[in-house]
C-alpha cells in the first residue's frame, strides 16, 4: 500500500509507491514502504537538512518555507513559493537581490543602502554614490583658540570640500584647523562668520546687492571705503586726473565748467548772471577775486566791486597807467603851498562846477609804487582815499562831533554795521540773546528758546568734521549717537539648542546664556573677561569692542531642537506576535551579596510600596527571583527587615553595566521604615537556589514580519523666542507665534 505524503497545509505532496524512491517531489529523497537499503538515503536526508542544502546553486525542487544556505553569498535564504530570498539581515552585493517588504540591500559598488517597501526599491542613503564622491553638507565641531567648541557646516561637491558655513568668526586651535582653509594668506585657518570658500576660484554666480570689497582689472581687491561716493562728501589721498578736454563740471545745475579749449585752460560759467569768486584765508575767509557777471565788474579783495575794476588794497602796476581824460601833472620833488587852503576845481575866472563836474577831484600823490589819491566821489557823495589813513595815538574819527572810531573801539553812537563781512578774533560776543564765548567753541542761548541752526538751502553741511557731546535721542527726529545706534540694533540669530533643556518652564534660560556669550548686554572690550587680542595692547584686536545694549533692545532667536532622536521619526514595528520562545534549564545559585545601603519611601517616594537595596558589588539577580534578607540592623525605629522577598526591579539604567541595586516587595511607606537608620553593610541578601528544569523561557527567534509600512521623517522643533535687555542683562520676553 503506498504512502500518501501531505504538506503542512494538508495538500498532497506525493503518492509514494511501495519499494520506490521519489527524488522529484522535493529536494529530499522520499523512501517508499519496504524499500531495501533505506539507511543511506535517510542519513543523507538528515545531512541535507542539517546543512540546509548548502550549495552555490539553489535546490531544484524547493517547497515553500524550505531553507537553503547559499554558499556563494554565505547567506541563509528561504523559499517563498516563487524564489529564494534572504531570511534576515542586510544583503551586500553589486546587484539587486530578490527582496520582500522590509528587506535591506547595500549596493557594494555605489556604497548606498536601499530598502524594499513591498512595491518599490527606496534609497535610504547616502544620497551620493561612491563614484560621485561625498556631496552635500556635514556638521562638524571645531575647537577654537579660546577652548570654545564651535559648530560649522562643511559643503562637499564630488568628494571635494568647497566651503565652510559658520555663524561666528574664530581661529581654530592648533591641530583643529580645517586643512583646506589653511593658505599662505590664512596660515591659522581662521574662519569668518558666513561662507568661507576653499581657494579663490569658487564663486557665487548671480547679482550681489551688498559687497564688502571689489576686485579691479589689475586684480587688486579694494574695500568699499576705497571708492569715492557719488551722493555724499568724500576724501581721496590719491591724485585725480581727467584725461580729456571736456574737463570738470561743478554745481547742481552744471553751473561752472573747468576745461581745456582753444589751447588754454578755461573757467567758464554755464549760467547767465552767475558770479565767479576766489577766496583765501587771512586767517578768516576773504574774497580775493570777485567777478560780478551782472554788473560786469571785477573786485580784487572786494567782495562787492562797485567799478569795472575795484581793488580793495594797494595796486602795483608794472606797466603804464593810461587814463583817457584831462590830466594835470606836477612833476616836482616837493609841493609846498603857502596858502592854508587849496582850492580844487576852481576855474581861473573864479567859477566852479557842480558835484558831477568835480567828480574824482582831489589829491593825487604820484609814486613809483603807485599814486596815492584822496578824491571826491559824486557817485558816493563822499571823499575817497586810495590808501590807509593812519591817525596818531589817541586820535580817532568823528562824525558830527561824535567819536565813531578810535584805535581800540567803536564809538558809542555806532549802533549798526550792515556792510560788515569780516571781523577779527572776538573773545566774547552777545547777539540777539545768543552768546558766543568766552569758552572756545561755546555758543549759548540766553533765553528759554532752543539754539537753532537754519539754512536758505535744504541742508546744513558739516565740513568733514565730527559732532560730539550729543545726548541720546528721545524723539523720532533726534540725531542718534554712535553708541545709541550700536546698542539699539535689533538682533536676529538662529541657534541649535538640542540638549540644552531650554523650555518655557525655565524661561529658556540656557538660550539667554548663549545670547549673552554672543552679544554681551553690558558690552565687550579690553576690560572684559577673555578680552579681544587676549588683553595684549599690541594686538590688532585690542581696541575691538561690542557696544553695550540699550534698555529694551530686542533680540529674536530662531531655535532648532533635534530632540533625543536627532529629529528623526521612524515607524515602530510591533514584534509581540512574531516572537518565538523556547524553554531552557536555568539553575539559580545563592549569589550572596552584602547590603551597603537601604533606600525607603521617605527618601524616594517613587519607590511606592517597594524598598531599594544597594549591594557592595554587582548582584546578577533578575526580576521575579526569590531572595532572603538576613542580619539587617537599624539604629532607630524598626530594628530589622530580615525575611523572604521577591525581586521587583533588578536593573537601574544609571548603574549600567554593573547593576548593584534591586527593589523588593517590602512596603516602607506603610511601615515607616527609615533607610537612613540602616547600619551600613550589616545585612546580606541571597537568592533561593533553584535546580534548572525547563524553568526559563528564552527568545528563540523572531518570525519575518510582513506588510510593515510607515514613513521616516526628519522634523526638528523650531521656535522663535524674543529676549530683551533689562537692567543690563538679557531677559526672556515671549515666544513669537
Amino acid at each position: 500500500m503506498s504512502y500518501k505524503l501531505n504538506k503542512t497545509d494538508g495538500s498532497l505532496l506525493v503518492d509514494l509507491v511501495d519499494g520506490q524512491l521519489d527524488t522529484t517531489s522535493s529536494d529530499l529523497t522520499l523512501i517508499g514502504r519496504n524499500y531495501s537499503g533505506f539507511g543511506e538515503v535517510l542519513n543523507e536526508n538528515f545531512i541535507q537538512l542539517l546543512e540546509n542544502f548548502a550549495n552555490s546553486a539553489a535546490p531544484t525542487n524547493p517547497t515553500r518555507g524550505q531553507l537553503w544556505f547559499d554558499t556563494t553569498e554565505n547567506r541563509l535564504k528561504v523559499y517563498n513559493g516563487t524564489a529564494f530570498t534572504a531570511s534576515g539581515g542586510v544583503t551586500v552585493q553589486a546587484t539587486q537581490p530578490n527582496m520582500v517588504a522590509g528587506d535591506l540591500w547595500i549596493d557594494s559598488n555605489a556604497s548606498q543602502l536601499y530598502f524594499f517597501d513591498g512595491t518599490n526599491l527606496r534609497l535610504a542613503g547616502p544620497t551620493y554614490s561612491r563614484q560621485s564622491g561625498t556631496s552635500g553638507f556635514t556638521v562638524v565641531s571645531v575647537l577654537d583658540t579660546q577652548s570654545i567648541t564651535n559648530y560649522v557646516v562643511k559643503m562637499f561637491v564630488g568628494g571635494s570640500l568647497v566651503g565652510v558655513h559658520s555663524n561666528a568668526s574664530f581661529t581654530p586651535a592648533a591641530g583643529a584647523q580645517i586643512t583646506e582653509l589653511v593658505t599662505s594668506s590664512n596660515t591659522t585657518g581662521a574662519i569668518t562668520k558666513g561662507f568661507n570658500t576653499v581657494g579663490t576660484d569658487y564663486k557665487f554666480v548671480g547679482t550681489s546687492t551688498v559687497s564688502e570689497a571689489l576686485k579691479d582689472g589689475a586684480g587688486i581687491v579694494r574695500t568699499g571705503d576705497q571708492y569715492l561716493t557719488a551722493d555724499s562728501d568724500d576724501t581721496t589721498t590719491g591724485a585725480i586726473t581727467i584725461q580729456n578736454n571736456g574737463g570738470l563740471t561743478v554745481g547742481l545745475n552744471n553751473n561752472t565748467k573747468l576745461e581745456f579749449t582753444n589751447n588754454a585752460f578755461t573757467v567758464a560759467n554755464q549760467l547767465t548772471g552767475q558770479d565767479v569768486e576766489v577766496k583765501v584765508r587771512r586767517p578768516a575767509e576773504t574774497s580775493a577775486i570777485k567777478i560780478d557777471a551782472t554788473n560786469a565788474r571785477v573786485g580784487i579783495f572786494k567782495a562787492s566791486p562797485s567799478k569795472t575794476l575795484d581793488v580793495g588794497g594797494d595796486v602795483n602796476i608794472d606797466g603804464n597807467l593810461v587814463v583817457s581824460g584831462t590830466q594835470t601833472s606836477i612833476d616836482v620833488t616837493t609841493l609846498v603851498v603857502e596858502d592854508k587852503n587849496i582850492d580844487l576845481g576852481k576855474k581861473d575866472d573864479g567859477t566852479v562846477g557842480n558835484d558831477a563836474a568835480v567828480d574824482d577831484g582831489g589829491i593825487i600823490l604820484n609814486s613809483s609804487q603807485g599814486n596815492k589819491t584822496f578824491v571826491w566821489k559824486d557817485g558816493t557823495d563822499s571823499w575817497t582815499s586810495s590808501e590807509n589813513i593812519d591817525l596818531a595815538s589817541g586820535k580817532g574819527i568823528k562824525i558830527n562831533t561824535n567819536s565813531v572810531l578810535t584805535e581800540t573801539a567803536l564809538g558809542s553812537t555806532v549802533t549798526s554795521a550792515p556792510g560788515l563781512t569780516t571781523i577779527g578774533t572776538l573773545n566774547q560776543a552777545t547777539i540777539a540773546n545768543v552768546k558766543i564765548g568766552p569758552t572756545d567753541g561755546l555758543i549759548t542761548s540766553l533765553n528759554a528758546n532752543a539754539l537753532k541752526l537754519d539754512s536758505a538751502t535744504t541742508s546744513i553741511e558739516v565740513q568733514n568734521k565730527k559732532i560730539s557731546g550729543v545726548a541720546d535721542p528721545t524723539a523720532a527726529q533726534d540725531v542718534a549717537t554712535k553708541a545709541y545706534a550700536d546698542g539699539s540694533t535689533v538682533i536676529g540669530v538662529q541657534l541649535d539648542i538640542t540638549g540644552l533643556n531650554a523650555n518655557a518652564g525655565n524661561n529658556y534660560a540656557p538660550v539667554g546664556v548663549l545670547l549673552e556669550k554672543l552679544f554681551p548686554a553690558g558690552g565687550y572690550d579690553s576690560t572684559s573677561p577673555q578680552p579681544p587680542g587676549s588683553g595684549n595692547p599690541s594686538s590688532p584686536f585690542y581696541n575691538s569692542s561690542i557696544a553695550a545694549r540699550a534698555q529694551g533692545v530686542i533680540a529674536r532667536i530662531r531655535t532648532l531642537d533635534y530632540g533625543t532622536t536627532g529629529g528623526f521619526s521612524i515607524p515602530s514595528i510591533s514584534l509581540g506576535s512574531y516572537k518565538n520562545f523556547t524553554p531552557v534549564d536555568q539553575t539559580i545559585t545563592a549569589a550572596q551579596r552584602t547590603i551597603a545601603s537601604v533606600t525607603t519611601y521617605a527618601q524616594d517616594n517613587s519607590l511606592g510600596a517597594t524598598t531599594k537595596l544597594t549591594m557592595t558589588a554587582a548582584h546578577f539577580y533578575e526580576t521575579g527571583q526569590a531572595v532572603v534578607v538576613q542580619n539587617t540592623t537599624f539604629s532607630g525605629g524598626i530594628g530589622t527587615i530580615d525575611g523572604n522577598y521577591t525581586v521587583q526591579s533588578a536593573e537601574f539604567s544609571a548603574e549600567a553595566p554593573n547593576y548593584v541595586s534591586i527593589t523588593i516587595n517590602y512596603d516602607s511607606q506603610s511601615s515607616g521604615l527609615l533607610g537612613g537608620n540602616y547600619n551600613a553593610s550589616s545585612g546580606t541578601a541571597q537568592r533561593t537556589p533553584v535546580v534548572g528544569s525547563a524553568n526559563k523561557q528564552v527568545l528563540e527567534d523572531i518570525s519575518d514580519p510582513t506588510g510593515v509600512t510607515g514613513t521616516i521623517t526628519f522634523a526638528p522643533t523650531t521656535k522663535i523666542l524674543q529676549f530683551g535687555v533689562n537692567s543690563g542683562a538679557w531677559e526672556f520676553d515671549r515666544e513669537i507665534t
